[in-house]
């Protein structure tokens, strides 16, 4: 072999470990891979990210006022703007503000999503919340906004601050 080929093979060797020590490097430092190092013991993992469209979010409208139809006219208006309406009634009791969105942690992007369509609205977040998105209807609830509307409310507040026993995975 001349010294030529040995130098060239040298050369390859010596790139390929450098290429090899900086791969491992990179997995090691990795961010991602921790997502959930952060959650305190105990806490329920919040996906953060991506915000779904509303054709990917069920929605349940309920009325708590005495005005007849209500549920029907948001739900037709939540349709409108692409949700997905899956059922609507009447809530076991009156509300008195414009809308509440209830949520739990597998619909917490999606339930903050649909908050923004409801001006002056309010959210709950139940931990143990295993149902469709429900929104109660208030008596002061007039119609749902606009998508340009909710989407520059939506981009104003962002997901906000996360519930007490929850944190933040994307």
């Amino acid at each position: 072999m001349r010294i030529a080929r040995i130098r060239a093979l040298t050369v390859l060797c010596v790139l390929a470990l450098v290429a090899g020590l900086i791969t491992l490097w990179a997995i090691r430092n990795d961010s991602q891979l921790t997502g959930g190092a952060d959650c305190e013991p105990g806490a329920v993992e919040i996906k953060t990210a991506p915000i779904p469209a509303p054709e990917e979010i069920e929605v349940v409208v309920l009325n708590g006022t005495d005005r007849d139809g209500l549920a029907d006219q948001a739900a037709a208006q939540l349709e409108d703007r692409g949700f997905i309406v899956v059922e609507t009634g009447d809530a076991e009791e009156n509300y008195d503000g414009t809308a509440l969105v209830h949520f739990g942690p597998d619909q917490f992007t999606a339930g903050v999503h649909t908050h923004a369509y409801f001006y002056q609205g309010h959210q709950q977040f139940e931990l143990e919340w295993d149902k469709p998105i429900t929104v109660v209807l208030g008596a002061d609830f007039q119609e749902v906004r606009s998508a340009s509307d909710a989407r520059q409310s939506f981009a104003q507040g962002g997901v906000g601050e996360l519930p007490d026993g929850t944190c933040a995975v994307e």
